[in-house]
């Protein structure tokens, strides 16, 4: 897949702090930068969700211990997916960058009978690091259930970052207007994938239940909204098909706001 854009900068950190700065620079105030974490894992043997339970009781009764409000985590369950998906899904973010080295530094150093208790448990084959940023508010607070679908996208236009963040904000605009009652994100890979993506980012997209997400789907496939959308996007975009996951909220912080 061509990647266009900005080609003299081939580092994905490097591709967004040269689009945040050139958001600054025109006095626009550049969108918070959220540190999220993800881990995909797969049960050790003879273990299984109520185990997962217990080690994530643990944890949180380590965390409250050391008085820990800067991090929230959910548990991700594969909905629809493909050969290549895993048993437990964990993404975890940071109040800020700064809260995310302070208790990184203090896990490590402290947190290792909570870190064995997950480690009985799973096996972990990929932990990610990405920069992420909010184009969409979620409707309400953070449920303790609810969807999230990821895709992995490519960026095709030339016309610059300005457009392509304008454009997706009118998107967002839109489906306000039309209640999908989703909320919307980017999350770009800084550490952990190794070698060249063959991505850009991947377009996150929230819903707290399945029946928000039936009636946002039924009004892109047959109300209209799947021209609207064009209309909007153009070619901008290239996005392979979504993966869906049902979650589960195991550490409730709210993250900070990132419009």
């Amino acid at each position: 897949m061509k990647k266009k854009i900005l080609a003299a900068l081939t580092a994905a950190t490097l591709v967004f702090y040269s689009w945040t700065t050139a958001s600054a620079q025109e006095e626009e105030q550049a969108p918070y930068v959220v540190p999220v974490d993800t881990f995909t894992c797969n049960y050790n043997e003879g273990k299984g969700p109520a185990d997962l339970e217990k080690a994530i009781a643990k944890w949180n009764k380590w965390m409250d211990g050391q008085g820990t409000d800067t991090y929230g985590a959910i548990v991700m369950t594969p909905y629809y997916y493909g050969e290549d998906s895993f048993d437990i899904g964990w993404l975890g973010y940071w109040t800020s960058q700064e809260a995310m080295g302070a208790g990184m530094d203090k896990y490590l150093a402290e947190g290792g009978e909570s870190a064995q208790g997950f480690n009985d448990v799973l096996t972990c084959a990929s932990h990610s690091h990405w920069a992420t940023i909010q184009l969409k508010a979620p409707s309400a607070a953070q449920q303790e259930k609810g969807v999230l679908m990821f895709s992995d996208c490519s960026i095709e236009s030339e016309d610059g970052w300005d457009d392509l963040y304008a454009s997706l904000k009118k998107t967002a605009a839109y489906m306000t207007e039309q209640n999908y009652n989703n909320g919307m994100w980017m999350m770009w890979p800084v550490f952990g994938a190794g070698g060249e993506s063959t991505y850009d980012f991947k377009s996150v997209t929230h819903w707290d239940n399945y029946t928000d997400f039936g009636k946002a789907y039924q009004h892109r496939a047959n109300g209209g909204g799947r021209q609207a959308l064009r209309e909007i996007m153009g070619d901008r975009l290239d996005c392979d098909t979504s993966r869906v996951y049902n979650t589960k909220t195991v550490r409730n912080v709210p993250p900070p706001a990132a419009d």
